[in-house]
């Protein structure tokens, strides 16, 4: 659990859950609990690789048409290619395919291309007729030998049945700030009440719930855009208020209406000149902080698995509580101005941290960003904050106000959920696979940056002045602060970074999959990408492939469907957009590390003699982007690290308060050697300042500041004795380096080192690569005179280049150079994408090594997109996978496994935990036909090769073969093209 959830999670009380029959039991601690193979077993990773059949609904009458009749054929198309069907065929199709799982779930999304439904639903999980009808369906899909995987646990769709049965629903706050004349008390704010929010689960009703209404004095912090408000003077004057409804905007805003608020008296508080409206509205949803809300997800779990529905997976796809798709159509001044604000939230929140936020309502103001429209200075278009106080430690308490908000938001959430999924698993005898990414919007994808006329995406790789905003701060609202919390609940965990045609060329989606990865109970994650063409998206998959992000069949097959493997590792910049709401979960899209958050550094990592150990995996360097609230713990952790060996990098601001709440600068500049001296306005303004560096970094080049915006702000030191000065920004010391005898270096770094290999600006900036690799971060094996560090090849060849914790190496061409210049939506036109790529040519995507030098080897190879391969100690192939290519050779010995190029070909052993008595040794697939020669050494004399059956892992037709000492000739019929093909002991 994270640091604000460490203690007993109080206001939530866990129902207790039966005992386990003997056959739950062997089910819940077996590795192949869902699918099981002639062949090949599917556990844990490996299961990813069984099909499911899907019904996707999109209104309540599909569900009605599906459960009252098998035979009814409805709409099912997910594209603008139409497609249909009935329960019965799908589910005979399913049975046919081997398909274990039939998902049945809503989604919005794909209204676009068939009938949905403008109305909220009716039949929603948590309703008693839709878990009859889901009842039925689950029947009728037992014949079949399928189990469902439903969206059961949304917190989208559970809220009416509760809302009926408690009493309680959601609470949302929506805050609107203005002026308030103290002689009269008249004040008067004009703001959208909204009344319809739709997301991927459907429309819902926002209710209002009331109106109050607080009058506060402010006085300005010279030089920073902060304002101090004294929480002890804020003073309710809601009896009065008055609401006038003036109606929709006709034209572009038919689901809010345009109130004013306004009211006057109360002349008695003193010079109160500002006033702060805050409209509450109920939502059909979950008060996720009561004592009830557990008992009530134990209780419908109960009442489906009562029903007879029998689970092999929860559906999850953009798990996130109440909020809509208007990524910035809910902005009051430009502010995403909504926070949800539950009765249990408060008691919780009040619980931890005082009793003074009992009546949190008036704190709505700390979180008030920019609502300064009513000024009549240049304040009206400035990002004007409110703090408790005029102290640097005042001013970053507020920002812990918020962040200790989002945390306690986020973790309650996930911690409720993930208790009802475990009790899922124990009603249903099974763990349950619950498959996706939280959140429905990413950053930077749904960032915003103004790019006049001109597609935005080729510009989401940097903050710079045309930078509007973030979305993160709406994704924090609705419980996606922290993607790697979320992964306590969902199997895998993944991202859609690269989503809408957004191409990601920084690799940070799948750099953040293999980080979200190897922390996951089933360390595999993904990286998802869709809208681009599908030329352009092949270049990009093979990216993915490369890292390991759960990508294309013949990359996993080679790879053991594991991640790459790295030795640096990023500290998550959380807080971000707790400081300032603008800025959002990104500082520098870096894809040559792993991340982590502090908290599940803290849960799961160990310091091991100078190496983080986490997941299974050893990083020598680690680095914080964006830390305003080390924890005692955390600083701890880091003196160990360091006086271990370990390198450790701190960019950015200094901290001056711990997580907890207590002074911690004076710790942190002791590990770093230096003296900081806070400032009111949080750093230096330095747009357009340049970086310069010496010493050990004398051979990084300067970097350019350039924004005054609060990630580009900038920090200078006084160094301690033995620190050493390694950058300056003219006359400042804005980087040091300290280093004891026997320890590690410990470089601070009082800026934002920026990094991107899109060249996004028109050139390339590698700050953080040139810095890392200076300190050591990226060392060679030593066999060669050059650095043949994957991750330094990655930066200084055309390929990208990654290796694996078994010894794989993945060698891809780079995809970053390409700007996104074409429509990104879901469904393609071909004709429409075919046009596109004549006009822009896709990049060439072919592979030419001679004498590539790589994590110890030196590899030549001609194919394209990518190469996957492994040798053994004798330097033998054990596995490959790679497209357009005939042969390679590695360490001087060549490997030819057919007589020309073939369209795609991987191969590799099977896992012992795939292994069955008797299954198959080894496991290939081929695009294409005719006579390929396959290494088999190792295993027994007489082998016999056996193509996939209809089912999974199942035997189908024999191949013929022939073996001649250490290889196996292949004759590959095209009907086997695609297919997998098992090799077995005859």
């Amino acid at each position: 659990m994270s640091r604000l959830t460490r203690r007993e999670f109080a206001g939530i009380t866990l129902a207790a859950a039966g005992a386990l029959s003997a056959e739950g039991e062997r089910a819940m601690s077996s590795p192949n609990y869902l699918y099981r193979g002639d062949l090949v077993s599917y556990p844990d990773q490996w299961e990813f690789l069984l099909g499911k059949s899907v019904i996707i609904l999109t209104r309540d009458q599909d569900l009605v048409d599906l459960s009252d009749n098998a035979d009814k054929v409805i709409d099912l198309s997910l594209t603008f290619q139409k497609q249909t069907g009935s329960l019965r065929q799908i589910c005979e199709q399913a049975q046919a395919a081997g398909n274990p799982t039939l998902i049945v779930a809503f989604d919005q999304f794909f209204s676009q291309y068939r009938a949905g439904q403008n109305s909220p639903r009716k039949l929603t999980p948590d309703s008693e007729e839709y878990i009859k009808r889901i009842a039925i369906i689950g029947k009728f899909a037992e014949q079949y030998g399928l189990r469902l995987e439903l969206s059961l646990l949304s917190p989208l769709e559970i809220g009416a049945s509760y809302i009926q049965e408690t009493g309680e629903s959601g609470i949302w706050m929506h805050y609107r700030k203005g002026m308030r004349n103290p002689k009269t008390g008249a004040y008067s704010i004009q703001f959208w009440r909204q009344s319809r929010w739709v997301n991927n689960k459907g429309p819902i009703t926002i209710v209002p719930a009331g109106v109050r209404v607080f009058a506060f004095a402010e006085s300005s912090i010279g030089g920073s855009p902060y304002r101090v408000v004294d929480p002890a003077q804020i003073v309710e004057i809601s009896d009065g208020a008055q609401v006038e409804d003036l109606g929709p905007d006709g034209q572009n805003n038919t689901l809010a209406d345009w109130v004013r608020v306004y009211g006057k008296g109360h002349t008695d508080i003193g010079n109160l000149n500002r006033v702060l409206t805050v409209q509450l509205y109920k939502t059909p949803e979950m008060d996720y902080f009561s004592e009830k809300a557990a008992p009530f997800l134990n209780g419908l779990v109960d009442r489906y698995a009562d029903a007879g529905v029998k689970l092999s997976g929860l559906y999850s796809d953009e798990m996130h509580i109440q909020q809509d798709w208007a990524y910035f159509g809910h902005h009051d001044n430009g502010e995403f101005a909504l926070r949800y604000v539950s009765p249990g939230l408060v008691k919780r929140y009040a619980q931890l941290y005082g009793s003074e936020y009992t009546d949190f309502a008036k704190y709505m103001v700390y979180f008030a960003y920019g609502q300064e429209d009513f000024a009549n200075d240049l304040s009206a278009k400035e990002g004007v904050m409110h703090v408790f106080g005029s102290s640097p430690e005042e001013i970053r308490n507020t920002a812990l106000f918020r962040a200790r908000y989002y945390h306690l938001l986020q973790d309650g959430v996930v911690d409720l959920f993930t208790q009802a999924k475990k009790h899922a698993e124990r009603r249903m005898g099974r763990p349950l696979e619950a498959r996706a990414h939280p959140t429905w919007a990413e950053s930077p994808t749904i960032d915003m940056w103004r790019a006049g006329q001109e597609p935005m995406f080729p510009h989401a790789y940097e903050v710079t002045s045309n930078f509007v905003w973030s979305n993160t701060v709406q994704q924090a609202a609705a419980a996606c602060y922290d993607y790697f919390k979320w992964g306590d609940y969902l199997t895998g965990n993944g991202n859609d970074y690269a989503e809408g045609g957004y191409a990601d060329r920084d690799y940070y989606a799948p750099a953040m999959a293999c980080s979200t990865g190897i922390i996951n109970k089933v360390p595999y994650s993904y990286a998802a990408a869709w809208g681009l063409p599908e030329e352009l998206l092949e270049r990009r998959s093979a990216v993915q492939d490369a890292y390991g992000a759960a990508g294309r069949s013949p990359s996993q097959l080679a790879q053991e469907m594991t991640h790459r493997d790295v030795q640096t590792l990023f500290l998550y910049p959380i807080d971000l957009t707790a400081v300032e709401e603008r800025f959002g979960s990104w500082m520098t899209l870096y894809g040559y590390a792993n991340y982590i958050t502090q908290a599940k550094l803290l849960e799961m990592g160990k310091v091991k003699n100078g190496t983080i150990v986490l997941g299974g995996r050893v990083f020598t360097t680690l680095a914080a982007q964006f830390e305003p609230f080390p924890s005692k713990q955390l600083m701890a952790l880091l003196r160990k690290f360091v006086k271990g060996g370990g390198r450790l990098i701190w960019s950015g601001p200094p901290p001056i308060l711990s997580a907890e709440g207590e002074p911690i600068l004076a710790e942190w500049s002791a590990l770093f050697g230096v003296n900081y001296i806070p400032r009111q306005e949080d750093g230096i303004l330095a747009p357009g300042r340049r970086i310069t560096f010496r010493e050990q970094l004398a051979a990084v080049a300067p970097q350019i500041i350039l924004t005054h915006y609060m990630p580009d702000r900038v920090y200078p030191v006084t160094p301690g004795k033995g620190t050493v000065p390694v950058a300056l920004m003219g006359n400042d010391v804005v980087g040091t380096l300290h280093q004891r005898t026997g320890e590690g270096p410990a470089l601070f770094l009082g800026y934002r080192p920026r990094d991107d290999q899109a060249s996004s600006l028109g050139y390339e900036t590698r700050n953080w690569f040139e810095i890392l690799n200076a300190i050591g971060a990226y060392p060679s094996t030593g066999k060669f005179r050059q650095n043949d560090n994957t991750e330094f090849l990655s930066r200084t060849t055309p390929y990208l280049c990654c290796r694996f914790p078994n010894g794989t190496v993945s060698i891809a061409r780079h995809f970053r150079h390409t700007p996104e210049l074409w429509p990104g939506g879901f469904a393609r036109d071909a004709k429409q994408d075919a046009e596109y790529l004549k006009q822009n040519p896709p990049p060439d995507d072919s592979l030419k090594l001679n004498r590539f030098l790589i994590n110890g080897h030196t590899v030549d190879y001609e194919g394209a997109q990518l190469v996957v391969f492994r040798t053994d100690e004798r330097k033998r192939l054990v596995s490959f996978a790679g497209y357009n290519t005939n042969a390679i050779s590695i360490d001087g010995k060549r490997t030819e496994f057919a007589e020309k190029p073939v369209g795609g070909i991987a191969w590799a052993p099977v896992p012992e935990a795939r292994r069955l008595k008797g299954g198959a040794l080894m496991q290939l697939i081929l695009y294409g036909s005719g006579d390929v020669y396959i290494p088999v050494f190792g295993l027994p004399e007489k082998l016999e090769v056996i193509a996939e059956g209809a089912k999974p892992g199942s035997r189908g037709q024999s191949i013929p073969s022939s073996r001649r000492n250490e290889t196996l000739a292949i004759t590959a019929p095209p009907d086997v093209s695609g297919r997998w093909i098992y090799i077995v002991p005859s």
